[in-house]
Protein backbone atom coordinates (compact mmCIF):
# COMPACT_ATOMS: atom_id res chain seq x y z
CA UNK A 1 0.00 0.00 0.00
CA UNK A 2 1.59 3.29 -1.11
CA UNK A 3 0.69 6.70 0.21
CA UNK A 4 -1.07 8.91 -2.30
CA UNK A 5 1.46 11.74 -2.01
CA UNK A 6 4.51 9.50 -2.25
CA UNK A 7 6.04 11.15 0.82
CA UNK A 8 7.28 9.38 3.93
CA UNK A 9 6.81 11.03 7.32
CA UNK A 10 8.66 9.54 10.27
CA UNK A 11 8.00 10.54 13.88
CA UNK A 12 10.23 9.56 16.77
CA UNK A 13 8.33 10.00 20.05
CA UNK A 14 9.42 9.88 23.68
CA UNK A 15 8.07 10.68 27.12
CA UNK A 16 9.43 10.77 30.65
CA UNK A 17 8.40 11.61 34.18
CA UNK A 18 11.29 13.46 35.83
CA UNK A 19 12.81 13.27 38.44
CA UNK A 20 10.58 10.49 39.73
CA UNK A 21 8.03 8.16 38.21
CA UNK A 22 5.20 8.43 39.12
CA UNK A 23 4.74 11.86 40.59
CA UNK A 24 7.43 13.87 38.82
CA UNK A 25 7.08 16.26 35.92
CA UNK A 26 5.64 14.40 32.90
CA UNK A 27 7.15 15.69 29.65
CA UNK A 28 7.07 14.58 26.02
CA UNK A 29 9.08 15.20 22.89
CA UNK A 30 9.16 14.24 19.25
CA UNK A 31 11.21 14.54 16.08
CA UNK A 32 9.49 14.74 12.68
CA UNK A 33 11.18 13.91 9.40
CA UNK A 34 9.66 14.09 5.94
CA UNK A 35 11.43 12.22 3.17
CA UNK A 36 14.40 11.81 5.54
CA UNK A 37 14.72 15.58 6.11
CA UNK A 38 14.42 16.72 9.74
CA UNK A 39 11.46 19.11 9.94
CA UNK A 40 10.82 19.78 13.59
CA UNK A 41 11.48 18.79 17.17
CA UNK A 42 8.95 19.73 19.78
CA UNK A 43 8.27 18.99 23.42
CA UNK A 44 6.01 19.99 26.25
CA UNK A 45 4.37 19.27 29.56
CA UNK A 46 2.22 16.12 29.49
CA UNK A 47 -0.04 16.86 32.45
CA UNK A 48 -0.27 18.03 36.01
CA UNK A 49 3.03 17.99 37.84
CA UNK A 50 3.55 15.96 41.00
CA UNK A 51 0.25 14.14 40.59
CA UNK A 52 -0.10 10.36 40.96
CA UNK A 53 -1.41 10.45 37.37
CA UNK A 54 1.92 11.94 36.24
CA UNK A 55 3.74 8.92 34.81
CA UNK A 56 6.19 8.20 32.04
CA UNK A 57 3.50 6.11 30.29
CA UNK A 58 1.12 9.09 30.15
CA UNK A 59 4.01 11.20 28.81
CA UNK A 60 4.81 8.55 26.16
CA UNK A 61 1.18 8.61 24.98
CA UNK A 62 1.19 12.42 24.94
CA UNK A 63 4.28 12.38 22.71
CA UNK A 64 2.54 10.01 20.30
CA UNK A 65 -0.69 12.05 20.31
CA UNK A 66 1.08 15.39 19.86
CA UNK A 67 3.22 14.07 17.00
CA UNK A 68 0.13 12.83 15.13
CA UNK A 69 -1.69 16.14 15.73
CA UNK A 70 1.31 18.02 14.30
CA UNK A 71 1.46 15.75 11.24
CA UNK A 72 -2.24 16.41 10.62
CA UNK A 73 -1.78 20.16 11.18
CA UNK A 74 1.00 20.18 8.57
CA UNK A 75 -1.39 18.55 6.09
CA UNK A 76 0.61 15.34 5.76
CA UNK A 77 -2.22 12.96 6.63
CA UNK A 78 -2.15 11.38 3.14
CA UNK A 79 1.57 10.59 3.43
CA UNK A 80 2.91 7.25 4.62
CA UNK A 81 3.33 7.72 8.38
CA UNK A 82 5.77 5.67 10.46
CA UNK A 83 5.95 6.35 14.19
CA UNK A 84 8.86 5.02 16.23
CA UNK A 85 8.57 4.59 19.99
CA UNK A 86 10.81 3.05 22.60
CA UNK A 87 7.79 2.50 24.88
CA UNK A 88 6.74 -1.14 24.85
CA UNK A 89 3.49 -0.22 26.62
CA UNK A 90 2.43 2.34 23.99
CA UNK A 91 3.56 0.09 21.14
CA UNK A 92 1.93 -3.09 22.41
CA UNK A 93 -1.30 -1.43 23.55
CA UNK A 94 -1.79 0.43 20.27
CA UNK A 95 -1.07 -2.76 18.34
CA UNK A 96 -3.76 -4.41 20.54
CA UNK A 97 -1.27 -6.96 21.87
CA UNK A 98 -1.73 -5.68 25.44
CA UNK A 99 -4.91 -4.32 27.02
CA UNK A 100 -4.89 -0.69 28.17
CA UNK A 101 -5.89 -0.58 31.82
CA UNK A 102 -7.84 2.18 33.60
CA UNK A 103 -4.85 4.49 34.19
CA UNK A 104 -4.10 4.72 30.44
CA UNK A 105 -7.37 3.92 28.69
CA UNK A 106 -8.29 7.56 27.95
CA UNK A 107 -4.90 8.15 26.26
CA UNK A 108 -5.14 4.84 24.43
CA UNK A 109 -8.57 5.78 23.03
CA UNK A 110 -7.41 9.24 21.95
CA UNK A 111 -4.28 7.79 20.31
CA UNK A 112 -6.29 5.08 18.50
CA UNK A 113 -8.72 7.61 17.03
CA UNK A 114 -5.84 9.75 15.74
CA UNK A 115 -3.90 6.74 14.47
CA UNK A 116 -6.90 5.28 12.65
CA UNK A 117 -7.48 8.59 10.81
CA UNK A 118 -4.27 8.06 8.82
CA UNK A 119 -4.78 5.74 5.83
CA UNK A 120 -1.08 4.79 5.61
CA UNK A 121 0.14 4.26 9.15
CA UNK A 122 2.74 2.05 10.79
CA UNK A 123 3.92 1.88 14.40
CA UNK A 124 7.35 0.46 15.18
CA UNK A 125 9.14 -0.23 18.46
CA UNK A 126 12.81 0.76 18.63
CA UNK A 127 15.39 0.54 21.41
CA UNK A 128 15.97 3.74 23.39
CA UNK A 129 19.43 4.30 21.91
CA UNK A 130 17.78 4.79 18.48
CA UNK A 131 15.47 7.48 19.88
CA UNK A 132 18.06 10.02 21.06
CA UNK A 133 16.68 13.17 19.39
CA UNK A 134 13.15 12.63 20.75
CA UNK A 135 14.70 11.87 24.14
CA UNK A 136 16.63 15.17 24.02
CA UNK A 137 13.43 17.05 23.06
CA UNK A 138 11.77 15.48 26.10
CA UNK A 139 14.65 16.54 28.39
CA UNK A 140 14.55 20.06 26.91
CA UNK A 141 10.82 20.26 27.72
CA UNK A 142 11.62 19.28 31.32
CA UNK A 143 14.24 22.02 31.64
CA UNK A 144 11.86 24.58 30.12
CA UNK A 145 9.24 23.69 32.76
CA UNK A 146 11.83 23.87 35.55
CA UNK A 147 13.12 27.23 34.29
CA UNK A 148 9.62 28.68 34.14
CA UNK A 149 9.05 27.52 37.74
CA UNK A 150 12.22 29.26 38.87
CA UNK A 151 11.25 32.48 37.11
CA UNK A 152 7.91 32.74 38.96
Amino acid sequence: MDAQSGHLVEAYVDGACIPKNPGGIPVWGFLLLRDNIPIETKGGLAGAESSPRATNNVAEYEAFINALKQIKLLGWDRDKIVVYTDSRIVHNQLKDEWKAGPPLVQWYKKAKVLMDAFPFFELRWIPGNQNRVAHRATRAAYYEVRLSQLMK
